[in-house]
């Protein structure tokens, strides 16, 4: 299927790299850099002409097509221009892995990474600004002291990147796993989910808490402040390694009574990951019994003194040994 030319592959820029320009490939769902060739202006227009990536090679002087001897072919949705007319990116979808070294992508070797300090920065200043209020307790609790933030209520609003450093850091954790699905409880876990999903080119199933006129699977939840049904639509033979993507674990309510109805119906749930867990509602611990260590990215500790409320973060996995304490008022619901 030919693309649709809003600008004539006449006008690129090739004198600059005797007649060659470079062409960064981007995956069309993720975003992610998939490769770098190079292209003269026959490839671009065979390219344009195909709706498949093709290419310069410097080496064998001559044109190729991405997969023509591996089969791995990239169909391109977009090609796009710098502003000097002298680069490109082909946005497109790669039917299998596009590194020679079998690798989803060939952008694989880390050189400098800052990610981490950031994340980190931005999570404790989240919860500086979190507001804590009691509710009535769930699941064997008599009070369930819940901390409104940023990462998991969006309340004050999450800063994008935040929410993009998070979905980075679950997305690197599931990716070896290769789930075939990503399931999102609504609606917390939406946000993060979405995007987790989308990093992992993978289809996101949504867990609705009502139900629809449509085949689907159901289980009773109970979690730290509410109690429910789940109902789960979409679920195939196709998607049978499943990896459950939340904002957090608490009591572990949520994703214990996903885990179980997926596994009592032949699922594989390969992993459960959220951005947050509170160990101290025994949710990690729960888990735990059913086979399952919970991916998240920090851990919070909420401790009760008097009127005021202690939060205790403490970084999990390539955050370990990074901690805060931060002291806040407890509020009266509805103030």
């Amino acid at each position: 299927m030919a693309l649709r030319e809003i600008r004539s592959p006449d006008e690129i820029d090739y004198g600059k790299m005797g007649g060659l320009v470079p062409v960064v490939v981007v995956d069309a769902v993720s975003k992610k850099p998939l490769m770098q060739a190079y292209a003269n202006r026959e490839a671009v227009k065979k390219t344009l002409e195909t709706g498949y990536a093709w290419f310069y090679s410097r080496s064998r002087k001559r044109l190729w097509m991405k997969g023509e001897t591996s089969g791995n072919k990239i169909r391109v949705l977009r090609v796009i221009a710098d502003c000097d007319l002298d680069a490109l990116i082909y946005e497109g979808l790669p039917s299998g892995p596009v590194c020679h070294t079998g690798a989803k992508r060939c952008f694989h070797n880390p050189v400098a990474d800052a990610r981490d300090e950031e994340l980190w920065r931005l999570l404790v200043k989240a919860f500086q600004e979190a507001v804590v209020v009691p509710r009535k307790g769930y699941a064997g609790l008599s009070e369930y002291l819940y901390v409104i933030n940023p990462v998991t209520d969006d309340i004050p609003v999450i800063e994008p990147l935040l929410l993009q450093l998070l979905a980075d850091y679950l997305a690197e954790e599931l990716e070896p796993l290769e789930p075939d699905a990503v399931l999102v409880p609504e609606a917390l876990g939406l946000p993060l989910g979405t995007l987790v999903a989308q990093q992992l080119v993978a289809p996101m199933i949504i867990v609705r808490k009502r139900r629809y006129e449509a085949p689907g699977l159901v289980a009773s939840y109970a979690s730290g402040y509410e109690e429910g049904e789940y109902h789960v639509y979409g679920l195939t033979e196709k998607y049978k390694r499943i990896a459950i993507v939340d904002d957090t674990v608490s009591t572990g309510g949520t994703a214990i009574a996903l885990t179980k109805l997926l596994e009592e119906n032949g699922y594989e749930v390969v992993a459960v990951a959220a951005a947050l867990a509170k160990p101290q509602y025994r949710g990690v611990e729960r888990l735990r019994e059913l086979g399952h260590e919970p991916i998240r990215v920090v851990d919070l500790y909420v401790e009760r003194q008097g009127d005021r409320a202690v939060l205790r973060l403490e970084g999990r996995g390539k955050l370990e040994g990074r901690k805060a304490t931060i002291e806040t008022m407890i509020q009266n619901p509805g103030q």
